[in-house]
């Protein structure tokens, strides 16, 4: 009786080794056409079973009731309220990037026109222009950063055109620039390639909306090319500035009243009166 029991055990266990040895002896070819055969003869089957459950969603969707229906179509306005929202943020975010990446542009060729003097230490905090004020003789800008982000009264402002003004009014969260067409902003400047110190002073805003400056004590011996103008840049004895920051460009030079020096207008960058975003000067501790 045990040894009936025994070799019923092992019954199936000899069919599978037969089996196995005729299966490494039969050739891939015939291997594959098998298996090529199975799956075609599986196809029908999966494909019914697909076509069963469409049809079986189908008639499951017909025998929703109205408030189902009218439920489903809400969540599907949803859903499509969500794409919407979804495609201007995603349109909002590229325009963000493209600025963030001309903002980063223009920062690293105003750092390479104007050689910042490494030995000053000085660091750049952007900031956002978030009020105009150019009615008039003042010229004034705000910004939406101050005392929170260590913002100090008398910093410089540039952009990437050259100098914007300096830091005259500080609060929590925002800042006042005095511009440099103000009458009251004055600077030490030179020109370039030379180095002798001259005075720059704001002069307002031309009817046709050109900024512009004034420069006085200017040696006798500097003359402004026929079709090349005299580039007027920061100096390190500004105090505010690091040396080489552009202002403007001067085109004609006169005598002034005392037969020693000379005196100029200074045509600014034209993009001051649109600038959004500028750059505040900091002298790192």
């Amino acid at each position: 009786m045990f040894n009936q029991t025994n070799r019923r055990k092992s019954k199936p266990f000899f069919y599978l080794g037969i089996f196995t040895l005729c299966w490494f002896g039969i050739p891939n070819s015939i291997k594959v056409f098998t298996k090529s055969g199975y799956r075609e003869f599986q196809a029908p089957i999966w494909e019914l079973s697909s076509r069963i459950d469409d049809l079986s969603n189908y008639w499951g969707h017909l025998s929703d009731s109205k408030q189902t229906l009218i439920e489903k179509g809400k969540e599907i306005s949803r859903l499509y309220a969500d794409i919407e929202i979804q495609e201007k943020r995603q349109v909002t975010l590229l325009n963000e990037i493209k600025r963030l990446k001309f903002l980063k542009k223009s920062i690293s060729s105003l750092n390479d026109s104007i050689n910042l003097d490494e030995s000053q230490k000085y660091e750049s905090i952007i900031a956002r222009v978030s009020v105009r004020k150019m009615s008039g003789w003042w010229q004034q800008i705000s910004l939406r950063k101050g005392e929170n982000q260590q913002i100090k009264l008398g910093s410089g402002v540039i952009f990437n055109g050259g100098v914007v003004g300096r830091i005259n009014e500080v609060d929590s969260k925002s800042s006042e620039v005095e511009f440099v067409t103000n009458p009251t902003f004055r600077i030490v400047a030179h020109f370039v390639n030379d180095m002798r110190p001259v005075t720059f002073q704001g002069n307002g805003i031309d009817f046709g909306g050109m900024p512009h400056g004034l420069v006085t004590d200017v040696p006798n011996d500097i003359h402004p090319a026929s079709n090349e103008p005299l580039i007027l840049v920061t100096s390190n004895l500004g105090g505010n500035f690091p040396k080489g920051i552009p202002i403007g460009k001067v085109y004609q030079l006169e005598e002034g009243g005392n037969g020693l020096f000379k005196t100029g207008k200074v045509l600014l960058d034209s993009r001051l009166n649109e600038i959004h975003e500028v750059a505040i000067l900091k002298i790192k501790e």
